[in-house]
Formats: C-alpha cells, structure tokens, sequence
C-alpha cells in the first residue's frame, strides 16, 4: 500500500500551461482522503511554491513539501523545518568564478532564502517571475566563506548551459550534487541533497517504509527519487534517462499522468 507520494511540478503535475488539470486534483483528493501524504517535491523556494499547495489544500498541518530540490523539508501548516542542508559561501564564490570562466551567469539562495545575483540577467528573472520573489545584486567576491547557502545555480540559454555542462571542472561533479532542473538552470547543491533523499529522511520521519512511497517526475532533478522511491515513476514527456530509470512510465503531463499514476498505484483503478 502506497502511503507517500512525491511530485515534481514543471513536466509533471503542470501541464505546458503551469495548469493542474481537473483529473490530476481528483486523483489527489481521493487519494489524500484514503489517508495517502501527497507531498510536492520541488526545486522551488517554499514561496514558489505555496500558491500550489494552497489550491491542492496541501497547507494544513498534516502536510509536508520538499523544496530546492531537497535542500529543506518543511511542514507546511506549521511551516517548521524538518531537514535541511546547504552549502558554504567559499563554495558559492567559487561556483561564481567558474561561471564567469565558463561565459554564463550565475545566483544563489541564502540561507534565509534571499536570492542573490552577481549581475541582472533575464535568467533570474525568470526564478523571480515563477517564485513571486526579488533578486539583489550583490558581489559575490565579497561573500563570507562560512555564510551558509541552500544552492547555487548556473543560468544561461539552453545551448550555453550545455556548453557549460560539458566545459565544467570535473570536480564540482565530484563535490556537489549537480543537477540539471530546467533547459536553463544548472543546480549546485550540498552531496547529500537531493529529492530521493529527502523522500527518505521525510519518511523516516512520518514512520512510513521506503517501499511504501511512490515518486513522480520527469527531469534530472526527479532521478534521485524515482529511483529511492518504492515505484518510481516517469512522465511520458520525461528525459530518456528518467525512463530507463524508472520502474513505470505514464502518461504525459498534458494527459494527466500523475492522476493515472495515482489511480494506478493508489487507488487501485
């Protein structure tokens, strides 16, 4: 019996118009009422975010979020940190001149969740759009090495965030956990952070088996839990890596693919 499920947003419960489809809330609300934790699992700030679970009525007490990727894990109602992990300033500054090294732009979010940039760029602008926060300039020479960060992130086109991917230092892929979240985010988060892992510590928390949840998603960031989920499952639309990945592919994020999941695996449709 599935107990947990965990959704990605873009590519997965949203269609191409950020819209949730009327099938999709069903699937939920049926599925939350038969005692089922269904739990957004996000590289958004918790105020990207919010306006999601309020319409889902995922905001009451007895409900959890993952967000930056599984940097925080927060109990919604009570908005109260369940786990947490981040990175260092020396870490951010460094990210920074590699950035400039490899021509793209970069920001981060602190500990507190400000969002900060080197430079104005339509990149961040596009974080600040979809999360209903600002962005401040700031000199990212001038960050103190032990200030604590949830994530830095390259952001550039499509094609310059590739060639950025390919150009990278090896280690960062060593030191970090470097995920690719949108064709124009590359993410840089502690080792340990990552969706999968947030699943499990927040399952640990609720008493609930591992075996006993089910992931969706459709993008690098969603790998980690599809594969530690009990069922991990893949969009349609998803990366073909996602799909080699996972244990059930759905439908399409324009076709409802989490409400088919969920009938599925759930409620035994």
């Amino acid at each position: 019996m599935i107990k947990l499920v965990a959704i990605d947003l873009d590519g997965t419960l949203f269609d191409a118009q950020k819209n949730i489809s009327d099938e999709n809330m069903l699937a939920i609300k049926e599925a939350r009422k038969n005692g089922c934790y269904i739990v957004i699992a996000t590289g958004r700030p918790i105020c990207g975010v919010l306006p999601t679970l309020k319409k889902l009525g995922l905001d009451t007490e007895n409900d959890y979020v993952i967000t930056y990727n599984g940097a925080k894990v927060l109990n919604v109602g009570k908005n109260e940190l369940i786990f947490s992990t981040t990175i260092t300033g020396k870490t951010v500054k460094e990210l920074y001149f590699e950035a400039r090294r490899l021509g793209v732009f970069i920001h981060a979010f602190r500990k507190n969740e400000e969002l900060i940039t080197w430079k104005h760029n339509p990149y961040t602008d596009v974080e600040v759009k979809i999360n209903h926060i600002d962005a401040h300039e700031f000199d990212f020479e001038k960050i103190d090495d032990n200030e604590e960060f949830l994530k830095a992130m390259m952001v550039d086109s499509f094609d310059n965030i590739t060639k950025a991917m390919e150009g990278l230092d090896k280690k960062y892929y060593d030191l970090y956990n470097v995920v690719r979240s949108s064709k124009i985010f590359l993410e840089f988060l502690n080792k340990s952070t990552d969706k999968g892992n947030a699943i499990i510590a927040l399952a640990n928390y609720l008493g609930i088996d591992i075996a006993q949840t089910m992931a969706i998603g459709d993008a690098g960031n969603d790998l980690s839990m599809i594969i530690d989920a009990g069922i991990g499952v893949a969009m349609d639309n998803a990366f073909k890596e996602i799909k080699e990945k996972a244990d059930f592919i759905t439908k399409s994020n324009e076709e409802s693919g989490v409400a088919y999941a969920i009938n599925k695996f759930v409620l035994n449709k």
